[in-house]
């Protein structure tokens, strides 16, 4: 029986909930059981060290890192916590947390995607593609410690760096919502510093406190919805601009939205067995399920809400 994974709080969090601690004026997070679900899903990982490298410096027998990772959460937040297992047991890395990299079943894993959305694209998606229907858990993910894949993955995947660019996705969503990045902008330091420590460390109140605020419309109907496709076989993500509304002003389902982009697979009218359906975190809903609810209720913490079609 494989050692059981440690507990999904970041390196961050100890930090971060010291600044909680200290910080009295935090803003309640609204009652919202869905989002609270959400955030708590949690998949297990086993980190192994690349076997071409740790054969290089005689370490072949190097065990595993067992980790339950929040879905929410990013490579980037767990990498030094990774790191210290395998300096620990036998790696000489003098290199900085940049370098570190991860790949699943040799493909590498872009560290600025949620790991949950990494999961069902590599795993769920994966394995519906090639007739398997066994259990991938724990999720067997490779960390490597040189050769990083500059001409695949974005470079500098440092905290640092993902934290930029989960400010800068945050961003995207509000100008797709509201037409313009006022909400983001308008935001005091600390009010970023909350969102940011808030998915660092893990802390559900302390991040709707505040994301709560960008998500909420004032009763004002949204421009467009943050939407991303992911399509099997590496192809391009979709992203288009979405409305929440149709023709005759009603709230559009998913199947709406998808069937503007895909209409082969997601026909309006059903005249056969479906040949795909949607995956959100890990799950598939139905397709009447209103597109403006789940954008509120089941966006990761970046604000968009990230579909992964199965092609059945």
């Amino acid at each position: 029986m494989p050692p059981q994974p440690a507990q999904g709080r970041t390196p961050a969090a100890a930090s971060s909930n010291s600044a909680s601690a200290n910080n009295t004026s935090t803003t309640p997070a609204p009652h919202n059981p869905i989002a609270k679900v959400i955030w708590e899903g949690s998949i297990p990982i086993q980190f192994s060290w690349d076997k071409a490298e740790a054969a290089a410096v005689g370490s072949s027998a190097v065990e595993s890192f067992f980790y339950e990772a929040q879905r929410c959460s990013y490579f980037s937040l767990l990498t030094s916590h990774v790191r210290k297992h395998f300096v620990d047991m036998a790696l000489h890395f003098i290199g900085d947390d940049a370098e570190v990299w991860y790949d699943y079943e040799g493909t590498p894993l872009k560290w600025h995607y949620p790991i949950g959305l990494l999961y069902d694209i590599h795993g769920l998606q994966a394995s519906s593609g090639r007739g398997m229907n066994g259990s991938l858990l724990p999720w067997k993910v490779t960390v490597h410690f040189q050769n990083f894949p500059g001409d695949k993955l974005i470079k500098s995947q440092a905290v640092d760096s993902c934290q930029d660019y989960f400010m800068a996705m945050i961003k995207e969503a509000d100008y797709l919502r509201n037409g313009s990045t006022k909400k983001v902008m308008n935001m005091s330091k600390s009010d970023q510093t909350q969102l940011w420590d808030g998915l660092s460390s893990n802390n559900y109140d302390r991040f709707w406190g505040m994301n709560h605020k960008l998500m909420q419309n004032d009763g004002v109907m949204a421009r467009n919805l943050p939407i991303r496709i992911y399509l099997p076989e590496n192809c391009p993500v979709i992203q288009e601009p979405v409305s929440p509304i149709d023709d005759r002003e009603q709230p559009k389902t998913l199947r709406q939205v998808l069937n503007a982009s895909l209409p082969d697979l997601f026909p309006l009218i059903e005249t056969g067995p479906p040949v795909a359906a949607a995956m959100i975190h890990g799950i598939i809903p139905s397709l009447d399920t209103s597109a403006i609810w789940a954008s509120q209720n089941m966006s990761y913490p970046d604000n968009f809400l990230h579909l992964v079609i199965i092609i059945k």
